[in-house]
């Protein structure tokens, strides 16, 4: 009987314990939970991640849109996300409300992206902070004078570079695609073309870290708690993390060096050296984090939507052979420059229908907002803490605003009739602006540097090649360019691929041959003119040392 009595008040105990428990969670989740908006059927908790593919989120994410509406709910591992695919929504909450939607979560793999106390280095996921507000300023202050200089000339050299290495070796495209970017932004940075073999890698490899298709920590979030002896996944972030800061570090001390010596050409790291005492940087580390982190986004901006014109030209040659007539009669013959850009609007029409139709941030800027303050939407709770993610996949495809969405169309940028039509055609069509860019004050500060190259780059593909499929030598088809299949980073781009870049003619290979040999030259007269003229300078100081 007491044996029994005992059972009876552990059950009642027990039975007490549950249902205060479930009180609990119940107020939680009234407090710290959206409420009044749709969405899928939630573990507790876990939310939805059992059934959330990490490869092609996008896609699931657009499928519970089509179910839920363009706003609704979800919960992944405790962290509560709003999911908007209704680019008006997105305006009104991170654009009109971008006081409170301005902050970004923590990036569980990446130690301390967010506080002000803690990591300054990575600016596009920082959070709303002292560093964020003055690394904003200073990259927007660097990016428009390199802008308005035209990047001196730097995107037409490495265009030239890059044309002729697709001529020497066309089976080499990916690599070389991605080490013009970085060539572009290493001579912006630090006037050393050659740092693009460390720079490009080290780029993907933060990618990869903060995706989560990325390490298991981003997902399953606990294990990154693990004592570090235990934790090979924070091991293999601290080396990551440290050896790409000490090189940053170490490009902007080699910068100071040469400039000493007076070897050191116009740059961005020279520029803030010259004028350090009256930036609001806190000093060199964290000047060389910013100047670094403009440099791994330069490559991410351009290279996946020019993987995917080159995906665009093989799958569509009728715009292809539109955009080369359009090169021929604007450029007479030459291979197009920035100056030519007004005039060039097919060419602009396919590039900005090949990032809405294949954009490179599905899931909508690379992080998601976060809300700092409870809010109210539409009679939609919205508690601090909230990740906001505006879903560029399903902006994109809106078929009210993009007519026949699924398919590749430039026309309706370039003709009346069409609802995204715009004129004059001297300005318009343009990618900057576009919501792949992201929204409010967490727009991408890079639009008009990703404008310009692509649009140098493209048309650059557009005067030397006839861009084709590869054919198979034992069975004679073409081999196919898939139009599916591609990472699942933050930032895709597609699988690796074949294809053939033929020379319009033999003519114009010769041309691509003779115009690097040129360009090359150019260059290094310039540099050693440079180096002479600093040579002498120091001699005449020495000099005047010495007499003094």
């Amino acid at each position: 009987m007491h044996t029994i009595t005992l059972y009876a008040a552990a059950f009642i105990v027990l039975g007490w314990a549950l249902y205060a428990f479930a009180n609990a969670i119940s107020r939680r989740n009234a407090k710290y939970n959206p409420r009044g908006l749709p969405g899928p059927a939630l573990v507790p908790w876990v939310g939805r991640i059992h059934d959330l593919p990490i490869q092609y989120m996008w896609l699931k994410f657009k499928e519970w849109a089509d179910t839920y509406g363009p706003i609704y709910r979800t919960k992944m591992l405790g962290a509560n996300f709003i999911i908007v695919s209704d680019e008006s929504i997105a305006e009104e909450i991170l654009v009109k409300r971008a006081k409170l939607y301005s902050d970004r979560p923590q990036i569980r793999s990446l130690f301390d992206s967010k506080s002000t106390f803690g990591s300054m280095e990575y600016l596009p996921l920082m959070g709303k902070n002292q560093y964020w507000a003055r690394q904003r300023k200073f990259t927007h202050s660097y990016l428009t004078e390199a802008t308005n200089a035209r990047y001196h000339g730097i995107m037409e050299f490495e265009a030239k570079r890059w044309l002729n290495n697709l001529v020497n070796g066309p089976d080499n495209f990916g690599f070389s695609l991605e080490d013009m970017a970085s060539k572009v932004m290493c001579q912006l940075t630090w006037d050393d073309h050659t740092l693009s073999t460390y720079l490009t890698p080290s780029a993907w490899g933060l990618l990869t870290q903060m995706s989560p298709a990325g390490p298991i920590t981003n997902v399953l979030t606990p294990l990154w708690h693990l004592p570090l002896y235990l934790n090979p996944w924070k091991m293999a972030e601290r080396k990551r993390h440290d050896d790409q800061q000490a090189w940053w570090m170490d490009k902007l001390l080699n910068t100071r060096r040469l400039m000493e010596k007076g070897k050191q050409r116009p740059c961005f790291t020279r520029t803030y050296l010259e004028t350090a005492e009256k930036t609001s940087l806190s000093g060199d580390y964290e000047a060389s984090s910013v100047i670094g982190m403009m440099a791994l986004v330069g490559i991410f901006t351009v290279a996946g939507p020019l993987y995917y014109f080159l995906v665009s030209m093989v799958h569509h040659p009728e715009w292809q052979t539109k955009c080369q007539d359009e090169v021929d009669r604007v450029c007479e013959g030459r291979m197009p420059t920035l100056a030519d850009m007004p005039n060039l609007p097919t060419l602009r029409a396919c590039i900005k229908e090949t990032m809405r139709w294949k954009p490179n941030v599905p899931t909508g800027e690379c992080v998601a907002h976060e809300c700092e303050a409870d809010d109210w939407y539409r009679g939609y709770f919205i508690p601090k803490g909230t990740r906001i993610l505006p879903l560029d996949y399903a902006f994109l495809r809106n078929p009210t605003k993009y007519p026949d969405p699924e398919t590749f169309r430039p026309e309706r940028w370039l003709e009346p009739g069409w609802p995204t039509y715009q004129e004059p055609l001297t300005k318009y069509p343009t990618v900057k602006g576009m919501t792949s860019f992201g929204f409010g004050q967490r727009q991408c500060l890079g639009q008009s540097i990703t404008q310009d190259e692509l649009v140098v780059a493209c048309g650059g593909l557009m005067w030397a090649f006839n861009l084709r499929p590869k054919v198979n030598p034992v069975t004679g088809q073409d081999i196919e360019v898939p139009l599916d299949k591609s990472n699942s980073l933050l930032i895709v781009k597609p699988d690796p691929f074949l294809m053939a870049f033929e020379p319009r003619s033999a003519t114009r290979r010769a041309e691509v041959v003779e115009q690097w040999k040129e360009a090359e030259t150019a260059d290094a007269e310039e540099r050693a003119a440079f180096l002479r003229e600093a040579e002498a300078k120091e001699v005449v100081g020495l000099e005047l040392m010495s007499s003094g």
